[in-house]
């Protein structure tokens, strides 16, 4: 988890604004996590015994932690918001192809939705109902 924060926050402190820069650099964010989470979702759904049940009981609230804070980063949502205002021009000019400006989309509505233009007393609140579900 450390490290997917680690490869955001290098994103959000990077002084290019360049979609390679910004959304290539965030869909690769977390790579090592990814496949961390590939294997702990498959485990425990294939092993649904008591003890692991409890191992999921103990690690939902932090990891919904880890994710709420991935929309939180400083700087981070304000890049991602920045290249979902030029998708249109990008891709009429033909820089970016569909896919690119589908990437700039889906990022900023997930930002969105994770409560990145909540102020920060909202986006703790929701980071905290989110923690008990």
């Amino acid at each position: 988890m450390a490290s997917h924060i680690q490869d955001l926050q290098a994103i959000a402190n990077s002084k290019e604004d360049t979609f390679d820069s910004i959304l290539a650099a965030y869909d690769r964010a977390g790579a090592e996590l990814s496949k961390v989470y590939s294997v702990y979702g498959n485990y425990i759904s294939s092993l649904n015994t008591p003890d692991m049940q409890t191992v999921q009981s103990k690690m939902a609230p932090l990891l919904s932690r880890h994710t709420s804070k991935t929309y939180n980063i400083p700087g981070l949502f304000q890049k991602v918001a920045q290249m979902n205002d030029v998708k249109g021009e990008k891709m009429k000019s033909g820089e970016w192809t569909s896919e690119m400006g589908r990437l700039a989309e889906r990022v900023y509505i997930k930002f969105v939705r994770m409560g990145a233009k909540m102020g920060e007393t909202e986006r703790e609140e929701y980071a905290d109902i989110q923690g008990t579900l």
